[in-house]
């Protein structure tokens, strides 16, 4: 029963504040932009020594 209470206050947090919610929004988009980016790097990087390793 207390989880629930603290949804409600989260949520409730969150509408009555929308600056607070825009900013965690791009803080959370820009990590996934990060995230996507190093993984496309870190797998171009294997794939180029994979082909390296081959000539």
């Amino acid at each position: 029963m207390t989880g629930l209470l603290v949804v409600d206050g989260i949520v409730d947090f969150l509408a009555g504040d929308p600056v607070f919610t825009g900013l965690l929004v791009l803080m959370l988009l820009f990590v996934f932009f990060a995230y996507l980016l190093v993984r496309r790097t870190l797998l171009g990087l294997r794939e180029g020594y994979d082909d390296a390793r081959k000539r």
